[in-house]
């Protein structure tokens, strides 16, 4: 997975309203995605631009990085670090979120549920 970083120059595929690939500037990074601000895009997705508000929430292996801004050695630790999370992650074949399980009320409220559909 790559590294980003606020105000990377990234190009992405087109979804949802719009019918073009597009590009522009990482605006807040995420766990598994990247807001992108749109600066650059078809002129036929003005109305999709405008529904999105200039925005876009993308996966990060769906973005492309065009331009980096410079790295500090943190940003390269950082980066390391990260890039070793996944790969135990992927390594494991765990999920990493865990399943929520019911309480006995709820279970008891559940059973009661389907006892009164029935």
């Amino acid at each position: 997975m790559t590294y980003y970083k606020i105000g990377d120059k990234v190009a992405a595929k087109k979804f949802g309203p719009l019918e073009h690939d597009f590009s522009g500037e990482v605006e807040k990074v995420y766990d598994n995605s990247v807001m992108i601000a749109i600066t650059e895009y078809d002129p036929a997705d003005q109305s999709g631009i405008n529904e999105l508000n200039g925005r876009a929430v993308v996966r990060k292996g769906e973005a492309k990085i065009l331009k980096e801004v410079p790295r500090t050695k943190e940003d390269l630790e950082a980066a390391a670090k990260e890039e070793e999370a996944a790969a135990k992650v992927a390594k494991s074949g765990k999920n990493t979120r865990r399943r929520r399980t019911k309480t006995t009320k709820e279970s008891a409220s559940s059973e009661k549920n389907e006892k009164s559909s029935k």
